[in-house]
C-alpha cells in the first residue's frame, strides 16, 4: 500500500520512491507509459495523483500492457476467480510484446478481491493469433492451477466453427500425430456452400480432443480440406485478402474450480462467416447462370 504520509504524490514519483528497480522518476515514468505499473489492479497513468492507501504493483517478467486500456475485449463471464473472454482475431493470446490478450486484460479485468488473487488475469490456454473466440482466464492462483490441471487431464471441452475448402460431408475423426505427439480431432459438417474458385466451401464444427499447436489447421489440411484463409496450410488461392482465418472457438464447457458447478458458454460464429457464404452463393449463381 502507498503510505498516506507520502501523499499527495504523482504516480511516477511514488513509484520511484517505493518500488525497487525504478530508482528515478524518469525510469518510473517510462514504466508507467509502457503500462507496467498497476494501481489497485489497473494500469496507472504517470500523472495520476495518489492520496494514500493505493496498491502499487509492477508487472513481472517483462510484461507490458500499454495497449490494454485501448483494446476493449468482450467479457462473456466474470466471477471472483475466473473469466471467459472473446479474443479478437489477429491478437496473440500471450507473449513478450505489448499487444496481447493477456496484457490487454489488465485494462479490462480488475484484480480479484480474493486473498490469492493474481496481480493480473492469466489466460489458462492459448488460441493461435489468427483464431478468434472464447478463452478461459484465471483471476486467482488456485483457479489458475486447477483449470490448468483440468486442461491437462482433458476435462475441458472446446468446440470450434470453421469454413473449409471443398465438400466435407458427414462427420469423422482424425488421429494424426503432430511433431511426434498424438493428436486427435473430431469434425461434423454443418453446411455446404457453392463457391466459384473452389467449387464448394463447407462450414464445420470441430472438437479437438488433444491440444497440439495448430492441431485443427493441420488435421483439416491433412484431409484435403484446409481452413479458408490459412496462410500456413492452405494454397495461396484459398485465402481471401483482408478476411483472415475462418476459425473461431465458439463454445467452452468445464466445471468451476470452486464447487464443481458445470459451466457452459457459447457465442455465435463471427459475422464474416455468414457474409462469406451469402456472397459466395450469389457470385456462384450469377457467374454460373444458376436461376
Amino acid at each position: 500500500m502507498f503510505p498516506a504520509e507520502l501523499a499527495p504524490l504523482r504516480l511516477d514519483q511514488a513509484v520511484a520512491a517505493v518500488l525497487t528497480g525504478l530508482p528515478t522518476r524518469a525510469s518510473a515514468r517510462k514504466a508507467c507509459d509502457r503500462g507496467e505499473i498497476l494501481v489497485d489492479g489497473r494500469v496507472g497513468e504517470s500523472s495520476r495523483w495518489l492520496r494514500g492507501g493505493e496498491r502499487i504493483e509492477r508487472l513481472a517478467d517483462g510484461r507490458v500492457s500499454g495497449h490494454g486500456p485501448r483494446l476493449p475485449i468482450e467479457v462473456v463471464h466474470c466471477d471472483p476467480v475466473l473469466a471467459v473472454v472473446n479474443k479478437p482475431a489477429g491478437l496473440p493470446t500471450s507473449g513478450p510484446t505489448g499487444r496481447t490478450l493477456e496484457q490487454a486484460l489488465v485494462g479490462v479485468l480488475p484484480r480479484s478481491d480474493r486473498p490469492d488473487a493474481l496481480p493480473w488475469a492469466r489466460v489458462v490456454h492459448r488460441l493461435d493469433a489468427p483464431t478468434s473466440g472464447l478463452v478461459l482466464v484465471a483471476r486467482t492462483r488456485l483457479a489458475h492451477a486447477e483449470l490448468g490441471r483440468a486442461f491437462q487431464e482433458r476435462r475441458i471441452e472446446k468446440r470450434y466453427r470453421a469454413v473449409v475448402v471443398g465438400s466435407l460431408l458427414g462427420n469423422g475423426r482424425v488421429e494424426e500425430d503432430i511433431e511426434g505427439r498424438s493428436a486427435v480431432s473430431r469434425w461434423e459438417s454443418v453446411e455446404v456452400t457453392p463457391a466459384l474458385r473452389t467449387e464448394t466451401l463447407t462450414t464445420v464444427d470441430l472438437w479437438p480432443e488433444t491440444g497440439r499447436t495448430h492441431q485443427l489447421r493441420i488435421h483439416l489440411a491433412s484431409l484435403g480440406h484446409p481452413i479458408l484463409g490459412d496462410t500456413a496450410y492452405a494454397p495461396d488461392q484459398q485465402t481471401l485478402r483482408g478476411k483472415g482465418l475462418f476459425l473461431c472457438a465458439v463454445a467452452l464447457s468445464f466445471h468451476h474450480p470452486e464447487g464443481g458447478v458445470p459451466m457452459i458458454f457459447e457465442i455465435p460464429e463471427p459475422a464474416k462467416f455468414a457474409s462469406l457464404r451469402e456472397r459466395e452463393r450469389r457470385r456462384y449463381e450469377h457467374f454460373r447462370g444458376v436461376p
